[in-house]
């Protein structure tokens, strides 16, 4: 047989007994077949492997799984240990700012009514405003923290800000007027961020607002043409807004679009809350808005497609 040939044969061998592709007596028979008895004995070999896997199996710990004279075999289990993190200086200060403020918001918690009014509206400020800044802070470098701390500073100064106005006997014109600000702030915190959700909820704020405070007006002897009045005009303005942004910017463009198709059943949900109103009335012009709806757009389809990333 050809030298290079039988090179490679007893190389494949070799890799089948180091692999357990075939049982070791089988593979000691082959390479003693081709190399004729002409090769070092395997003993040591062998030997030299279970000394290595005697030192790897005390080293992983107490009874890993091989019994030996008249002890009982045991099942042990070996865990891969992870390397600990050296505590840097970072980690430290990182876990002293939080470990601060853990502590003086249950400080806060306990003594807040203490506190007064002026004192109050400032710590709500402080904190919505260090909140937000951590939200931007954060923004590249982990986006899930954004969302979290953004949704702290709004929380806190939206029911910070009612309780406040409430504890100074405000007005609910006032209130309204309060609310209104957060939703603008929303609106520019959305294009500050870059997250079309911060605009859906600062518009649709807007628009409960604005429903909220013609509700009595558009009450007062009620018809449905005034009522619509109210919303239609603004439902083609944000529509409109969304169409002329569609080449320029489709993820806002979408936004607008979808807010001015909500604020386009805007009268029939306000006329809900009127006694006035007729029910019969609210159905046949929710069934013929629903039909324009879906006709603009079905024949505007290759807009909308875009927007909603079909």
């Amino acid at each position: 047989m050809d030298d290079q040939r039988k090179r490679t044969i007893i190389a494949e061998i070799e890799n089948w007994r180091r692999n357990h592709l075939l049982p070791e007596h089988y593979c000691i028979f082959l390479l003693n077949l081709y190399t004729e008895g002409d090769r070092p004995s395997t003993s040591s070999t062998a030997s030299a492997g279970r000394g290595e896997k005697k030192r790897t199996d005390a080293t992983l710990g107490m009874g890993a799984g091989v019994a030996t004279g008249n002890s009982s075999p045991s099942t042990a289990y070996a865990y891969a240990t992870r390397q600990v993190a050296p505590i840097t200086g970072k980690m430290v200060m990182t876990w002293l700012l939080g470990a601060f403020v853990i502590a003086g918001l249950i400080l806060l918690a306990f003594h807040f009514n203490r506190f007064t009014t002026p004192m109050q509206i400032a710590i709500f400020a402080c904190f919505a405003l260090i909140f937000y800044i951590l939200g931007l802070g954060f923004r590249r470098q982990a986006p899930p923290l954004t969302h979290l701390f953004l949704m702290i500073s709004f929380i806190l100064l939206i029911a910070g800000g009612i309780y406040c106005i409430q504890k100074l006997n405000g007005s609910m014109p006032l209130v309204l007027l309060y609310l209104g600000f957060i939703c603008v702030l929303l609106c520019v915190s959305a294009f500050l961020f870059g997250y079309a959700y911060l605009l859906y909820c600062g518009m649709l704020g807007l628009a409960l607002l604005y429903g909220f405070a013609t509700v009595q007006r558009v009450g007062e002897d009620y018809t449905w043409w005034k009522s619509e009045l109210y919303w239609v005009p603004l439902a083609c303005l944000l529509t409109g807004l969304g169409f002329l942004m569609n080449n320029g910017n489709p993820k806002w463009a979408g936004v607008f679009a979808v807010c001015g198709l909500i604020s386009f059943f805007g009268a029939e949900i306000q006329a809900l809350y009127i006694a006035e109103a007729k029910r019969d009335m609210i159905q046949l012009l929710l069934f013929i808005k629903v039909f324009l709806a879906s006709a603009l757009f079905f024949f505007t389809r290759g807009y909308w497609y875009t927007w909603l990333r079909l």
